[in-house]
This record gives C-alpha cells, structure tokens and sequence, in this order.
C-alpha cells in the first residue's frame, strides 16, 4: 500500500469510532497518523503516530491525503482543504451519524457553498428568529 498521510481530527476516545480506526490501521499496516486531539486512548495512538494533542489542525489538513473525523466540523473542515474522509463508528447512533450526514458524498466544493452566514441563516430561520 503507497504511503498516505492520515490525520485524526478528534477526542481520543472510544465514542468517536477512534478503536475501528485504530483496527483499520493495525488491518493496514499504516503507521504514520498524525492525531490532532487527546484522551484516554493517547497511549494505544502512540502506536500508529504522533499524538500532538488539542491544536490547531489546519497544517495537518494541508499535508494530509486523508482524514478521520472525529464529529462534524472536524469533516466539513478538512473537506475545505480537499481531504477524503474515512469515517469509523462504534455504535448505531454514530453510524447514523455519519450515513444520513452529505460527507460520504461531499467535496470540497459543497464544503465551501458553506459559509457560516448561510449556517446562521438557516438556524435562525428554524428557530423563528428571522
């Protein structure tokens, strides 16, 4: 398998579908991950990569060819900076999470049709404020 360059954008914590990663990584034979993010599973991330704690991820996005998010801006960000996504989960929830969301489908351009008045219009439009 050609080298990629991975980063995980999240808690290091079961919930976020971190252990199937871990697996998938393991499955792979990848070991260069970079994980933007911190928690009870730092240690076991260690083993994959470096682990640079909570920081800004932008640089990590730019050098990534890929990147696992652990929820829902960590996706439409790294989307921005033209990223493929692999997502994990652990339970039904998540995994309706992730499937009933537009990532599986979206790109970087759908991301950045997105801006942040268009969000606010839209919440303060469900929410009878406009």
């Amino acid at each position: 398998m050609a080298q990629r360059n991975i980063v995980f954008v999240g808690r290091l914590e079961k919930d976020t579908g971190l252990l199937k990663f871990l697996l998938w990584l393991k499955k792979n034979n990848i070991n260069q991950v970079d994980f933007c993010g911190d928690g009870t599973l730092r240690t076991e991330c260690e083993k994959y990569g470096v682990v640079h704690g909570f920081c800004d991820p932008k640089p990590f996005y730019k050098k990534a060819d890929i990147c696992v998010p652990g929820g829902y801006l960590s996706a439409l960000e790294a989307l921005n900076y033209e990223c493929k996504l692999k997502l994990f989960w652990d339970s039904p929830i998540k995994r309706d999470y992730w499937k009933l969301s537009p990532f599986p489908e979206a790109d970087s351009k759908w991301v950045k049709s997105r801006t942040w008045d268009k969000v606010t219009n839209l919440y303060l439009k469900l929410w009878g404020l406009t």
